[in-house]
């Protein structure tokens, strides 16, 4: 009698196990365009220096993208049109104009889902050219809630 219960216990855990390692959706998949109204939007910047000094960025969908330079600049980059491969990155890169240090409008991101970046075996990531830069301000929501 154990030994049955065992063995339909042993199928139902891992089935729990399963779901627990699954990510949860984020709220603006489902609308790719919500950020537009988010109060944690900023200013529209025509150039942000750091192309090269980018420690993170989160909270991709197929035409934005927030970046994080330092520990309080953040910027929201809008990419023309739909980038499907920026909605499941686990890194970037920034071709910006030869010579030019500034990530620009005009310039392109090149999402990829490797970690490290391009891999020889992998398709070649489309080019998702950027139509603006914002100024991002995650302290603004919680500013709203109050």
């Amino acid at each position: 009698m154990n030994r049955t219960k065992l063995l339909f216990a042993l199928p139902a855990s891992a089935l729990f196990a399963l779901a627990a390692c699954t990510s949860q959706p984020d709220a603006g998949k489902d609308e790719p365009e919500a950020w537009r109204t988010d109060a944690r939007l900023g200013e529209q910047v025509d150039r942000v220096c750091f192309a090269s000094n980018i420690d993170s960025f989160r909270m991709t969908t197929r035409n934005s993208v927030i970046v994080e330079e330092g520990v309080n600049d953040e910027y929201l980059i809008e990419t023309v049109g739909s980038c499907y491969d920026l909605d499941g990155a686990n890194s970037l890169s920034f071709d910006t104009f030869p010579g030019a240090s500034c990530v620009t409008k005009g310039d392109s991101i090149y999402a990829y889902r490797s970690a490290f970046g391009p891999d020889r075996t992998d398709i070649p990531p489309a080019r998702c050219p950027i139509r603006a830069i914002y100024e991002w301000n995650e302290d603004a929501a919680e500013g709203e809630q109050e």
